[in-house]
């Protein structure tokens, strides 16, 4: 149940981005849009209200990581490939794309 509940916070976190879209679209003079739109990231709230996105983000990640290799039956040589493997691999893709993703931010 409490997985589930997780869905709320991505709704929030879809809510905002598509703020930010909406600022930055609806401003004629340039920069003017994402400058309000930092002002709204700014907001205690709105930063106390990501933190918590972000716990939730990583909560459904683990157990979703921890649940999938039960139900997912890999067969390679007539053998199930164990729990572990499966497990480790979506971690290793995971940790591929987050330091892609940081390389092409900070470049």
């Amino acid at each position: 149940m409490l997985r589930e509940a997780t869905s709320v916070f991505a709704v929030w976190f879809c809510i905002v981005l598509l703020y930010g879209v909406l600022c930055l679209a609806s401003n004629p003079m340039p920069g003017l849009g994402i400058l309000s739109f930092i002002e709204f990231l700014r907001n205690p709230i709105v930063v106390f209200l990501n933190i918590i996105t972000l716990i939730a983000t990583l909560y459904h990640t683990v157990t979703y990581f921890l649940m999938t290799p039960k139900v997912m039956n890999i067969i390679v040589k007539n053998e199930r490939l164990p729990h572990t493997v499966v497990r480790n691999a979506l971690w290793a893709v995971t940790a591929l794309v987050s330091v892609i993703a940081l390389v092409l931010v900070y470049i």
